[in-house]
């Protein structure tokens, strides 16, 4: 409880001690597994009219992303890029997609199976890609 308290006071003090929100945004978190990942990222915009992503102001986002075959259509927050890639039209070939991402931690027969782990290693990188497009498009 004293340790809570101390992390209390600190974020009080940090509000105090100028204009808040900040103009600059950092954002930092592990292990966000599947749909996390997209809730939390979806959650960074609320700071666009704060002045992130405008001149002088930056935006720094360092996410370890997990369980990628647990993402679900509703939450990914860019279902574009994979459209536009010709990876999936419908939530029905998301969940496809993101079911291979599994194969790359050995999942369904993936752990004797390097081109499937393969496949599995490049569909995460491309949920995550398309991540990364996301967020330079929403924050700059």
């Amino acid at each position: 409880a004293e340790r809570l308290e101390e992390l209390w006071r600190s974020a009080a003090t940090l509000q105090a001690t100028g204009p808040w929100p900040p103009k600059r945004l950092l954002a930092c978190a592990k292990h966000l597994c599947g749909g996390a990942t997209d809730i939390t990222l979806r959650s960074l915009t609320a700071f666009r009219g704060a002045g992130v992503g405008s001149a002088g102001s930056g935006a720094a986002v360092c996410v370890a992303t997990c369980c990628h075959h647990r993402c679900d259509a509703q939450s990914y927050v860019n279902r574009r890029f994979l459209e536009r890639l010709g990876l999936c039209n419908s939530p029905e070939e998301f969940a496809q997609f993101v079911s291979t991402a599994g194969w790359a931690v050995g999942g369904a027969g993936g752990a004797d199976n390097l081109p499937k782990r393969r496949v599995g290693m490049m569909a995460k990188r491309i949920l995550d890609l398309g991540r990364v497009s996301w967020l330079r498009e929403e924050l700059g």
